[in-house]
């Protein structure tokens, strides 16, 4: 649009609007281009918005490039847990130990709160944990078991740095469009029987 028209759109004289638009201009968020002529003189000069960049979108890129190498390696979902684990560890950092089990599943779920899987507490002592969203899901549905197994690997290193008697054992993806499970067990019951699935 030209200054004549945006001013009559928002009922602003047009050297406020040009004034504003200099500065949208200088921030990158609006671009100008020549109008086509209509008669003589200067063309006039048109505005439209710049859409803003994905800022993320180098970090996405990063991602799926480190996960397709990933699946690439013997054991990928192992692997994929190994450095979730370093994650996890060092998110919690300082933890302290944390030996009642209600406290060590609200500071875990505290801490996927904060990573964004908007994650809600075990109905029932034992129960798994609901993962009400994955921050990667795009990913996780092409790349499941990387994906999956980092996550299981994050919430792994988190308990194990705070020392409490629970393990995370298995990541449940995609159980519905919108959940996942995290099953944890007792430590002692768990040993053995971790698996990195999905």
């Amino acid at each position: 649009m030209g200054i004549r028209e945006l001013a009559d759109a928002v009922g602003l004289h047009p050297n406020s609007v040009r004034e504003q638009l200099a500065r949208l201009a200088e921030a990158g968020l609006v671009a100008t281009e020549a109008a086509s002529p209509s008669g003589r003189g200067r063309p006039r000069l048109r505005y439209v918005a710049r859409p803003e960049e994905d800022e993320q979108e180098p970090y996405r890129a990063l991602a799926r490039v480190l996960a397709e190498e990933l699946e690439r390696m013997a054991d990928p979902a192992t692997r994929a847990a190994e450095a979730g684990e370093r994650w996890g560890r060092a998110l919690i950092r300082p933890a302290g130990i944390v030996t009642d089990e209600d406290a060590a599943v609200g500071r875990l779920v505290g801490l996927l709160a904060d990573a964004g899987f908007e994650p809600e507490g075990p109905d029932l002592p034992g129960g798994p944990i609901r993962l009400r969203r994955c921050p990667f899901e795009p990913l996780a549905r092409d790349h499941r078991s990387v994906v999956c197994g980092v996550h299981l690997g994050l919430m792994r290193g988190a308990l194990r740095e705070m020392g409490a008697p629970l393990d995370a054992v298995t990541v449940e993806p995609f159980v519905q469009p919108d959940l996942c499970l995290a099953h944890l067990r007792r430590r002692d019951e768990a040993q053995g029987g971790a698996r990195g699935d999905g």
